[in-house]
Parts: C-alpha cells; structure tokens; sequence
C-alpha cells in the first residue's frame, strides 16, 4: 500500500535591498561618471541555499568578491569594453555603491553591465573576455568535474551611458541550483540486505552555466549521485541508522540523515532515491515524475530543490507560530508516495509526484 511522502521544490527568487551599512547614502553622479549599485540579498518566502554544504533552507549569501563587466553596443552585439573589481566586497555584505575611477570612464553609448559574485570558496573559472571581441551572452562559469559547484551570484542589465552622470543598479541572483535532503529512520536491512548507502541521483549533470541566462550546457558526470551517505560508520538502533554528522552547529531530529550541495542547471533530468546494497546494487527505490511532464523535469538557477524539510541548520523548530516550519524529515520506513512541490517564484504552486512500484 502506497502513502505519500512530501518533496518541496522551492525557488530561490533574490529580492534587491539597500540594507547594508556599505554607501547607503544618497550619492549624486558627477557629470560623465558612472555609479554602480549592487545587490545580493536573500529576502526570502520558504527558504534559500547556504553555502556547500547545504544544510537548510535558510536566507544566507556568502559573497565575496565581485566584478562588473561593461560591453559596449557594436550594432549587431554588445562587445567587452571593461571590467571592474567592486573592492570591499566582504561576506555578508548585501549592497555597495562603486563609483568608475576617473581614469576608468567609459565613453558614451549603449552598454550591458554584468555583475559577478562569488564566495571564498569558489570553484568556477569565470570567463575572461577579450576586449571588442567577447559578447556578452558569451560569459559563463565552468567547473572542471560534476561535484565542484559552489555558490555564484550573477545580475544584468541595459543602460545607455550618456554625458551627465549615470547610476547603474544591478541585482545579482544565483546562477546555480540547490539539492537538499534530509530523511529518518532509514532501515539498516531490506529484505535481509544490509543497506550500506543513501543516494539520491540525477540522470545527467552539466559543467557550465550561463552568466546572463542562468542556463546550463556541456554534459558533466552521467548518473550523478548528487547525495552519497555512506551508512556504514553509524551506529544503529531498532533496527534504524542513528544519523550522520553534519556541519558544526548543525541540529537535527534523532536517527536522521542530512545531505545537500549545488548543482548546475540542467534540463530534462529524472531523479531516484534509493538504499543500495555495499556492492551498489539497488534495494528500494524512489522515482521522481511530475503531473504534466512525467518523469523528466527541468533543474532550474535560483531555484531549491528539497527531500524533506530543514528550515534553520541551527534547531529543528523554525517560527514557533509557524508549526510548518518545524523540521520535517522523510520517514524512509514507509512505503510511499513521494510529492514534490515547485513554486518558481513562490506565487504559484505545482504538484509533482512521485511514485514507487
């Protein structure tokens, strides 16, 4: 007999604010200058990603460095013109105003801006454009293998650069997904096998995302196994594995299992969750499908992707007037039928189900 499992797929729409302490002033352009005004803010509905490891869906950023690419309108593309490195950029910070240096200008003209962020921790090779040859819709982040991503924020927008001063605001989003699960009560045996891993797998995987669309290419590992609990060095009771050890800081309900990275966009994906046996053998598997496209389905930038619910890594209650909020982890003793929730820009809802044999 089949129940029902919940997977909420949720967005990660990034809202702009001026809510930093960095030139929140009203500053006025100088004539023939250009000012630029950046965001990466998480103001958020139902969650966000942290950093790799994922460990909640909590509203984090942990932006370090970024850069400002300006290209110029040639007529039929906009070229690379310039780049700027916006200094004291620091982790946490959500806005900064950066004034072009005087001998930086640009001329006059129509121009995109293409804003960059990225983390201390970053893994992706940004492109590095070439002067009046580079276009913009040519600018992506690559990482070497499957398994390197790491946070990346990226914005864009037109401006015509005129005579009197000029203030460009640019909102920077992720250009990177998020995969979290977490799970209870996971069977150290099925059918008298000893289970030995916890994986959750997408059929394919791609290397490369683009920095103004946020779409993926260039095929990376096929399957990936974007989760992979080795279940063998915990301690077990009834019958149950007791629970990994995730990050410092990190609290979870008892007997459970708490996983989640980044991924790249990738397009018409199918995903499994399973318990496999030592030697990779399945022993019970889950398979994704969702009303109106079936089993493949699209991974998308900005956007969370979550098995189970962990709102704050910190405790596994989240509003205490909000009971929805508290932790919610997949019972893997129950045999079930898994939906999944997709709410692109938490406004609309879709159900997705997925459904065992």
């Amino acid at each position: 007999m089949k129940s029902v499992v919940f997977l909420s797929v949720i967005s990660l729409l990034m809202l702009a604010s001026c809510s930093n302490e960095d030139n929140t002033d009203p500053v006025e352009s100088e004539n023939g200058s250009v000012t630029f005004e950046l965001s990466a803010v998480n103001e958020i509905e139902s969650g966000s990603v942290t950093r790799v490891p994922v460990y909640s869906q909590e509203a984090t950023q942990h932006v370090t460095e970024v850069n400002v690419y300006a290209f110029k309108s040639s007529g039929a593309d906009y070229l690379f013109e310039k780049s700027y490195n916006i200094a004291g950029w620091t982790d946490g910070t959500t806005f900064k105003r950066f004034s072009v240096p005087e001998e930086n200008k640009l001329t006059m003209g129509d121009y995109k801006f293409l804003a960059v962020g990225v983390g201390a921790d970053n893994q992706f090779t940004i492109t590095s454009p070439t002067v009046s040859s580079t276009k913009f819709e040519d600018m992506v982040a690559t990482i070497a293998a499957t398994g390197d991503e790491t946070e990346i924020f990226a914005g864009s927008t037109p401006y015509t650069i005129i005579a009197q001063g000029s203030r460009v605001s640019i909102q920077m989003t992720r250009k990177i997904a998020g995969v979290l699960g977490y799970f209870k009560n996971v069977p150290t045996t099925v059918d008298g096998t000893t289970v030995k891993y916890l994986r959750l797998s997408v059929s394919t995987s791609n290397k490369v995302t683009n920095l103004s669309t946020g779409a993926g290419s260039t095929a990376g590992t096929t399957p990936y196994n974007i989760i992979d609990i080795d279940l063998s060095t915990q301690g077990t009771a009834n019958d149950v594995y007791t629970g990994n050890t995730a990050g410092a800081g990190v609290v979870k309900v008892a007997n459970s299992q708490l996983s989640g990275k980044y991924l790249v966009p990738v397009n018409a994906i199918t995903m499994t969750l399973g318990l496999y046996d030592a030697s990779g053998t399945a022993l019970r598997t889950w398979a994704v499908s969702s009303p109106g496209t079936g089993t493949s389905f699209d991974i998308l930038a900005n956007h969370f992707y979550t098995l189970g619910r962990k709102v704050t890594s910190g405790s596994t209650v989240g509003d205490p007037d909000d009971p929805n909020d508290d932790d919610n982890p997949i019972d893997l003793l129950t045999d079930q039928t898994i939906t999944i929730t997709i709410s692109p820009n938490w406004i609309a809802i879709h159900d997705l189900v997925l459904q065992t044999p």
